[in-house]
């Protein structure tokens, strides 16, 4: 048995929008707060920055995980890709307001911040949630 037909698999047209849009938007922060980490830990001299760089490409590669996790169905693992998100958009939050961000980093970070704000909410949603029961429910 392929593993698009396995019982658990769904098919795109039975997943709400409100999953999908989540879903795209976890997985596009993932990749910019990855590759902001990269940047923040190879372009920084201090200490303090090069950890939350390399901090932030972790992140970066967990979000992109739990959002996968997420389209498949998994409502605990949606769960943790909200927290995550939210996690993150604070530790983003401090490390604007410490200033390791030039001008381009402002808009890059507001992006992020952005998505997985939106994301999140996607996430949370009535239709995400009824739909991620349903396939607990399985």
């Amino acid at each position: 048995m392929a593993a698009s037909q396995t019982p658990n698999s769904s098919t795109p047209g039975s997943r709400p929008r409100s999953v999908v849009a989540a879903f795209w938007c976890w997985v596009v922060a993932a990749v910019l707060t990855a590759a902001f980490g990269m940047l923040v830990a190879s372009l920084s001299i201090a200490t303090f920055f090069r950890v939350a760089g390399v901090i932030l490409v972790v992140v970066g590669l967990a979000q992109g995980y739990l959002a996968g996790q997420a389209r498949r169905g998994q409502q605990r693992l949606a769960s943790a890709g909200v927290g995550l998100a939210m996690a993150s958009v604070a530790v983003l939050a401090v490390l604007l307001i410490m200033g390791a961000a030039a001008i381009l980093g402002v808009v890059i970070v507001a992006v992020i911040m952005t998505l997985l704000v939106v994301g999140s909410v996607m996430s949370q949603r009535a239709t995400s949630q009824q739909w991620y029961e349903s396939r607990a429910a399985a």
